[in-house]
Order: C-alpha cells, then structure tokens, then sequence
C-alpha cells in the first residue's frame, strides 16, 4: 500500500517504522525538525519493552505533488494542527484516497472531513503507545488493541479492511469495529479523567489517585462526561467507567506521564479542546452542565496561553 502519515511524533514514527519494517511504501508528511532531521541522518530507531532496537530508515517529506498515489493518508498530528498542516494537502489527494484519523479527543474527523469533502474520512483509537527518548529515538510503551470505524461495503471498506491488516501484520493488532464512536469516547473518558488533572498538578497518572480530592475528582469529570455521551447515542455506564479509569490509573497507566502533562511542560499547545473541552460543546449542544471539565479546560487554557509570564522553580531564590 502507499501510505501517507501526516505527522512524526511517536505515534506516527511507531506505526510508520513498523509498516516500513514489514515493506510497505510508506512516508511521513511533517516540517523539518530536529527530531526529523535525526531521522534522516542516522534513520529510525525504535526500542521495545525488552529492550531490543529495531532501525529503520524512514522517508519523512515536507512536500507532496498534486496527483501522487497515496491510498491512505493516516492522520496522527495533535487535533490543533488538523487545519494548518492538513489544509497544504488539499487539492493534492485523489477522492479515491481514504483517510483515516486516529488522533485523541473528539471532532477531528469532523473538521477533516470539511477539510477534504470529497474523501472518505474514517475515525478510529490507538491502544498503543509510544514516546520520543530523544531525537531519533522512540520507546514502544503501549500494546493495547487499536480499532478503526466501519464504513459500507465499496472500495473504501476493501482498502480499510486491507489497512487494518497490514496494522495488524506488522504487530500493531487492529480491528474494524461497526461500534467505533462507543469505542472513542471509552478512550476519551480516560483522556479527560486523567490528561488536564495531571497537566495541572504536574503529576504522573497514578499519583492523582494518592488523596481523595484527586478521586473525587476524577468520578466528577467522567459522571459529566457519560451524560454527554448518553446524549451523543453512546451506552455508557458511568460507575462501570470510572471503576475502569481507576483500575486502569492504579495499574496499568499509573507510572505514564500524560501527552497534556508534556506539552504543559515543554510549554506546547495542548489538545484541551478536543478533550476536556470538547465535552463542554458537546454539552451545551444538548443543555447539559459540566461545570468540572469547564474549569479544568479554562484552567489549562490560562497555562498554555500564559506560557511566557509563566513563574519557573528556577527564578525562584532559594
């Protein structure tokens, strides 16, 4: 297949080193910086959880030609990049280009596909993980499952079903799920309990567990949280969620450092909107209150756009 991936952040760097390790034509679509330029330099190396490293020379473009053959296009940029980076491609892919977004949050295949009206956008989750160890470098940090949404039965089902299959055969197990908005917001419940509170705090998933106040926070975010959801079409159970979020912050994602907690604190934009925030639009759409991922949405609002002003522990006097 020829894949384009839109970004080369981990994510995009894991899923396109182990499509190019098992031969497909792949490419990564994404400015010059020094995390690429390494990549260009010494190639691709990615590290798994027994420490074993894999190299992979990976082509990383700045530009794409009008007509190039591209059969999917893989969106894994952070949700506020969607329209500055996506927007220099329109015009250059065939409708017959399926594009898929597996980006956090909620709306990206909304405002893609606004983006590209003529092409099929598909949404789906990563359940793996990955970080950058540093310029060049990524860590493999999570094996979970990855879905992606049905569509009818065409030549976009066939070049899903192929895509999903190429995921999987390169050891990223991947399923076309008919129920792919309920597995979305089962991701997003975990991304707005954990993501904006740790930014906050600046503390790692788990330890926002250690005192009360950070569990009653967290069954307060989720609880408004389901009832958007509930109104959106999705089943939820909003004891069965939070028991799952803690379960999850107590033992599988306790020791992680959120992607919100990272962009706060290398002073980056982060995806609020599409998260915590995006549950505050999707409940004044339907008359419903949610005071809590408000506050914590304007409160990371405030940080991320006060970076500069921002009081450092170094210019502090000891």
């Amino acid at each position: 297949m020829k894949i384009l991936i839109a970004g080369a952040g981990a994510m995009a760097c894991l899923v396109g080193g182990k499509l190019k390790a098992i031969g497909e034509e792949v490419r990564l679509y994404n400015r010059m910086n020094s995390h690429v330029e390494a990549i260009h330099q010494q190639g691709l190396r990615i590290v798994e959880k027994d420490n074993s490293t894999t190299h992979i020379e990976l082509e990383i473009v700045q530009e794409l030609q009008a007509g190039e053959q591209v059969d999917v296009l893989l969106v894994l940029l952070k949700a506020q990049a969607n329209e500055s980076v996506l927007g220099k491609l329109r015009g250059k892919l065939a409708k017959e280009t399926l594009i898929v977004t597996m980006q956090n949050g909620i709306g990206n295949a909304e405002t893609i596909q606004q983006l590209f009206p003529e092409n099929t956008v598909v949404s789906g989750t990563l359940g793996h993980g990955a970080s950058v160890e540093h310029d060049g470098t990524i860590l493999h940090r999570g094996w979970g499952k990855n879905y992606l949404g049905d569509v009818e039965a065409s030549a976009d089902s066939k070049t899903l079903d192929h895509f999903a299959g190429k995921l999987s055969e390169a050891g990223l197990e991947t399923a076309v799920s008919p129920n792919v908005k309920a597995v979305i917001w089962n991701k997003l419940f975990v991304n707005a309990a954990f993501n904006s509170v740790t930014a906050l705090t600046r503390l790692k998933n788990g330890d926002i567990l250690t005192t009360p106040e950070g569990e009653s926070l967290l069954r307060a975010v989720i609880e408004e949280a389901v009832l958007v959801a509930q109104a959106e079409g999705v089943e939820a159970d909003a004891q069965a969620v939070t028991e799952e979020c803690l379960r999850m912050g107590h033992q599988d994602i306790g020791a992680n450092k959120s992607s919100m907690l990272m962009d706060v604190l290398k002073k980056r934009q982060t995806e609020i909107e599409v998260i915590n925030g995006g549950i505050v639009t999707l409940g004044k759409k339907h008359g419903i209150a949610t005071p809590v991922n408000e506050s914590l949405t304007g409160l990371v609002r405030i940080i991320e756009q006060n970076y500069k002003l921002r009081v450092d522990e170094s210019s502090v006097q000891k």
